[in-house]
């Protein structure tokens, strides 16, 4: 039985969450210039899509398009875009580019070896090419979910009741681990979970957030501790 306040479960995020994606934005970025436009739109419509629930992922998809262009024959185009040019290229990207953040390996295998339970929760569909062309194998966490597949994204209520039904443990003995304040922060607040932010720059909004060597510390050294001794110091 967990002691009071022990941490059972971590539930990471993965783009800018286990890897920087700075360089793979940036690698995306100087092969498709010419559709700079197109990826500025594209970014738009998805953040503002976050946390609206359509029930299923044609419904989602389908609402993607109608904000992308009004006809019939522009949302084709957009459609063709996303998946023959702008997926494939952000999974190059990640292959070419992506490098985990130090020790991220080590973490989420000490958090297994301790006995908790690991989930990964991304918005994103190809979750687990990119973690694989990371050198992550998917199969290090227990529950994994690709919120627009399932019709919303973080941080929908459902998606938040599906993540605690899938792994099991109630908010409160969990943490999320993410980068942005507006989907993952808020959905570890949905799920009822504490909550560690992944600083890639500037100024922390708050004190949840820290540079990922921060993170890894946390994991590492006082955090566990009081997380019933999940692991003990190296």
């Amino acid at each position: 039985m967990a002691s009071d306040g022990a941490i059972e479960g971590v539930v990471f995020d993965l783009d800018g969450t286990l890897y920087d994606k700075r360089p793979v934005e940036r690698w995306v970025l100087t092969r498709m210039l010419p559709a700079l436009p197109r990826l500025w739109r594209y970014t738009k419509v998805r953040t503002g899509l976050a946390g609206v629930d359509f029930d299923d992922a044609g419904a989602l998809a389908r609402e993607t398009l109608q904000r992308l262009a009004s006809d019939d024959r522009g949302q084709d185009a957009w459609r063709r875009w996303i998946a023959d040019s702008y997926e494939p290229q952000v999974l190059r990207a990640v292959e070419r580019a992506g490098r985990v953040y130090p020790g991220v390996a080590e973490v989420l295998l000490r958090l297994r070896a301790g006995g908790l339970r690991l989930g990964l929760v991304s918005d994103y569909r190809g979750a687990h090419d990119r973690l694989r062309a990371l050198g992550i194998d998917p199969a290090l966490f227990h529950f994994s979910l690709v919120t627009e597949e399932h019709g919303a994204m973080k941080p929908a209520a459902r998606m938040a009741a599906r993540t605690l039904a899938g792994m099991g443990l109630p908010g409160e003995r969990m943490v999320m681990v993410g980068d942005r304040a507006f989907a993952d922060q808020r959905f570890a607040e949905t799920c009822g979970m504490r909550f560690f932010g992944v600083l890639a720059g500037g100024d922390p909004p708050d004190p949840a957030w820290t540079p990922w060597p921060g993170v890894r510390a946390a994991f590492r050294a006082a955090a566990l501790r009081v997380w019933s001794g999940v692991c003990e110091e190296p």
